[in-house]
């Protein structure tokens, strides 16, 4: 994976303990942005995604058991808020830390920053382990967890991590086509790609201050997806579901 802009990793050990924060900067470029010379919401997701996975990647602890024992880390879910969104041309800072991490999953918070320290955007995400072999949850040892320094949680309005569909009926929309561009290294649709689907069906114009991502099974090229969209006050949600109802990935939107 290539590194674009300025990474550094503050690291400092006492005993077992490993303390550890991640921070990257960028600039928003051409690549990241829509029409009105703002960050895009799935630029926003992949900002989000590349920290987190820079972080995952340098760890001293995680990283060298993730490649021994052939193990990775799925997401389950993110929670994005935003203040506001960074713009072309602007240097941001992304900063992630875990804070919690039990011996199936893991939470963590990203932050974008402007130059100035100013939070843009505030984000969580969860993390369930998995082998990488069998793509079955996987429980990993006691005393690793214990390794892992923690950090305070930030402070934002933490919602349940699972998104409950409206009552009303959704607007059925025809099956998507799943392009090759959405398909990551492992095989299904990458998390930030769900966002470029999901709005398509936001209104001309619409002005997000919360995204909610629930993942709850792989999107493959192979698979059938039906988008059905539930429109309300103040909020759309949009479940990329089989042609059974199953969903693959729930995204909820709060419109300013």
């Amino acid at each position: 994976m290539a590194l674009i802009g300025q990474c550094c990793m503050n690291r400092k050990t006492k005993g077992e303990d490993f303390d550890i924060m991640f921070e990257m900067s960028r600039t928003v470029n051409c690549s990241n942005i829509g029409e009105d010379g703002k960050a895009r919401n799935s630029a926003i997701v992949d900002f989000l995604q590349d920290s987190s996975i820079f972080h995952l990647d340098s760890h001293p602890v995680m990283s060298p058991f993730f490649r021994e024992e052939n193990c990775v880390m799925f997401l389950v879910s993110r929670q994005i808020d935003i203040a506001r969104r960074p713009f072309y041309g602007e240097k941001i800072k992304i900063r992630t830390w875990t804070y919690e991490l039990k011996r199936m999953y893991g939470y963590r918070n990203t932050i974008i920053y402007s130059e100035n320290g100013e939070p843009l955007v505030k984000s969580i995400a969860s993390g369930a382990f998995m082998d990488n072999v069998s793509q079955r949850p996987r429980k990993v040892p006691q005393e690793l967890v214990d390794r892992v320094k923690l950090y305070p949680k930030e402070d934002m309005e933490y919602l349940p991590r699972k998104i409950t569909l409206p009552d009303s009926e959704p607007e059925v929309f025809p099956p998507l086509h799943i392009m090759k561009c959405y398909i990551d290294m492992n095989h299904h649709v990458n998390n930030a790609r769900y966002i470029d689907i999901a709005d398509e069906y936001l209104p001309e114009n619409a002005d997000i201050s919360r995204m909610r991502i629930e993942y709850k099974m792989p999107l493959k090229r192979a698979d059938t997806a039906i988008p059905r969209v539930f429109s309300e006050d103040g909020a759309v949600t949009v479940d990329i579901s089989d042609e059974n109802g199953k969903s693959f990935c729930i995204v909820e939107y709060t419109l300013k």
